[in-house]
């Protein structure tokens, strides 16, 4: 089986011109896709940015939860926190 590679822009599938040409597609052509052949092999952006912000804050003090922490933060001049 022939590998083609191609990337997924503004919600659809291109392929560089010369796999383009290489499979006889012109553009606007209509193409079939079978599920169990498609297979991401990068994603945008790498991993989880999020990841980074893991362990940056101290654990909680007694008493505080993650509600609580939220709402200081927002104003911690309130007196129901």
């Amino acid at each position: 089986m022939t590998t083609f590679r191609g990337t997924v822009k503004d919600g659809q599938l291109v392929f560089p011109a010369e796999v383009a040409e290489q499979l006889g597609l012109h553009e606007g052509d209509a193409v079939e896709v079978q599920q169990t052949a498609l297979t991401p092999t990068q994603r945008v952006g790498g991993e989880n940015p999020f990841l980074a912000w893991i362990g940056v804050l101290p654990p909680f003090e007694d008493g505080m939860d993650a509600v609580r922490f939220t709402r200081e933060l927002r104003d911690p001049d309130d007196e129901a926190s």
